[in-house]
């Protein structure tokens, strides 16, 4: 094991005027991306869509969901973090010179847009970024494995530095965590406005409230009406682990390890039982979009939809045939070798009226009870996008 059971670490609450500070270093080296890019994506879309108009909009929705403190006789846990949230928010617009609708920009355009501003808009999204997809199996030849695609496009892709061969072990990410939660991208283009929508931060806040797996579970069970538009994995430090489905605020499904190898594995933007409400849910809600903007069903949405699906196919199949106790050469092999073969993605075309839907940047792979971790990165764009032969390695000692 990699742990100590008497080591368990109190996680202590972040500081906003710090969280802020580092933020707003962010934002300043780099104003046009963080506040502008995502509003001019969206006109490129709907270029009958005034400017001034929609960000007015997003920020009646940022100032509206400050303001809807939530209760905190039903949530004791989140008074705490409303007062970080505010203090947070406050300070950065101080720090990086932000304007209440530059910080509604940069806050609140994904889930205006969601809850609101595709039917009261008429937006239309003209292509779709296809996300990740991570697994965990408790006990291959190299022990317990967590293995990650990181998928985007390459437009604004830049490598980090080569890892280091040897590294302290107080560099591992998930060393001293109680447990660890590995997330994709999982949204919806429309979602019913959720009852609750103060932005609490619920995935930080997890790490407060619980301390292994099934308590992690249950908290974000409890608080699952202020996060969604993502699937995420946890185990912890005793190897549990399970799944979490959650395209939209209003559902919150869980899955157990998987036979043969009792792995768990989520992929992005899919809900891998159809049967399941939030599938229906997801269904519907995607056949509204396509029907509000008359899209074919053959068209770009529809087919990127059915690649997902593909590519968790290929995922959670990949991984029975490779039977109870994997190789993990075997699972790397299913990660890396190229679609349709395998998942990694080298910019798939899906239609002729869409783009490059995504490429596979990164493939991280961590082995915690040996302390190693390999990672394959891309190069640039500019740099042709190479996917390379060979892994970096670190041992944490």
């Amino acid at each position: 094991m990699w742990y100590d059971s008497n080591q368990y670490e109190s996680f202590v609450m972040p500081d906003p005027v710090k969280d802020a500070s580092e933020e707003a270093q962010r934002i300043n080296a780099n104003r046009h991306y963080y506040l502008e890019t995502g509003i001019e994506r969206i006109i490129a879309d709907a270029p009958h869509i005034e400017k001034q108009q929609l960000i007015k909009q997003v920020e009646n929705f940022y100032k509206e969901a400050m303001a809807k403190i939530p209760s905190f006789v039903k949530y004791p846990e989140a008074r705490t973090w409303v007062d970080y949230v505010i203090t947070r928010d406050r300070k950065l617009m101080e720090l990086a010179h932000l304007t209440i609708q530059e910080i509604a920009v940069l806050r609140s355009t994904n889930d205006y847009l969601t809850f609101r501003g595709y039917k009261e808009f008429g937006l239309k999204r003209t292509s779709c970024d296809e996300k990740c997809r991570v697994a965990f199996i408790p006990d291959t030849d190299m022990g317990p494995m967590h293995i990650k695609n990181v998928d985007d496009p390459i437009t604004w892709w830049s490598p980090s530095k080569r890892l280091d061969e040897k590294a302290p072990v107080s560099l591992a990410f998930w060393y001293h965590r109680n447990f660890v939660i590995d997330g994709v991208g999982s949204g919806l283009h429309i979602d019913d406005e959720p009852e609750e929508i103060f932005p609490l931060p619920v995935l930080k806040m997890v790490d407060m409230y619980a301390w292994d797996t099934d308590s992690a579970v249950e908290f974000l069970k409890k608080y699952s009406v202020f996060w969604g538009g993502c699937n995420v994995l946890i185990y912890d430090k005793k190897y549990k682990s399970v799944a979490i489905e959650k395209c939209s605020r209003n559902f919150c499904e869980v899955f157990e390890p998987e036979e043969p190898s009792y792995f768990t594995h989520i992929s992005g933007m899919v809900c891998r039982d159809k049967s399941s409400p939030q599938a229906k849910y997801q269904k519907e809600k995607r056949n509204l979009y396509r029907n509000l903007f008359n899209l074919a069903d053959d068209g770009p949405d529809a087919l990127f939809w059915k690649a997902c699906d593909h590519l968790e196919h290929i995922l959670s199949q990949g991984i029975k045939k490779l039977g109870k106790n994997p190789l993990s050469k075997d699972v790397i092999t299913l990660f890396i070798t190229p679609y349709p073969a395998g998942l990694r993605k080298d910019g798939l075309k899906l239609h002729p009226q869409q783009g490059l839907i995504g490429y596979t940047l990164i493939t991280n792979c961590i082995f915690p009870a040996k302390k190693l971790y390999y990672r394959w990165q891309r190069s640039s764009e500019k740099d042709k996008g190479i996917w390379p032969e060979q892994p970096e390695i670190c041992q944490y000692e």
